[in-house]
């Protein structure tokens, strides 16, 4: 139980922070000129893979496992961590 509660209060943190700064992000790094058409890029990518994830998700786990789904799940977020720290890299 402490593990799932941990994990819903990290992700809700993560949510919420990304909310507030992918905005200052673009408009940081490519000004406001930029910030339009941009953010339509960026919300588009996220409706497709937050309506085509759920459905990836369960063709995984009916073929390997649950398991392999969460391990899925904590490979992206290692990636999305990483791709992170890179970016404030450059």
């Amino acid at each position: 139980m402490p593990g799932a509660i941990g994990c819903v209060l990290g992700f809700g943190l993560g949510f919420g922070i990304a909310s507030i700064t992918l905005p200052h992000l673009l408009l940081q790094r490519y000004g406001s000129s930029a910030y339009a058409s941009l953010s339509g890029r960026i919300a588009a990518f996220s409706v497709a893979d937050k309506a085509l994830a759920p459905l990836g998700a369960v063709a995984l786990a009916q073929a390997v496992g649950y398991q392999w789904v969460m391990a899925a799940v904590a490979l992206a977020c290692a990636i999305a961590a990483f791709a992170l720290v890179a970016y404030h890299r450059v």
